[in-house]
């Protein structure tokens, strides 16, 4: 698996917004264990690498 650079800058910002999100309902909601699930939506966008992306493109290669 490449760990190469295959987001766009507005799937970024959009990986920024979602993550800001999970993270403010978790603190609203007093479910603070949800704000756990935006650490990969924040790693996604400071990378600029989607693991699922990368799959899926490789498996289109494949067939």
């Amino acid at each position: 698996m490449k760990f190469e650079y295959n987001l766009s800058i507005g799937e970024i910002i959009g990986s920024f917004l979602m993550m800001m999100a999970v993270v403010i309902i978790g603190i609203f909601s007093h479910q603070y264990w949800l704000t756990v699930l935006a650490l990969p939506l924040f790693l996604r966008g400071l990378l600029g690498w989607c693991p699922l992306k990368t799959y899926l493109k490789s498996r289109r290669r494949m067939a």
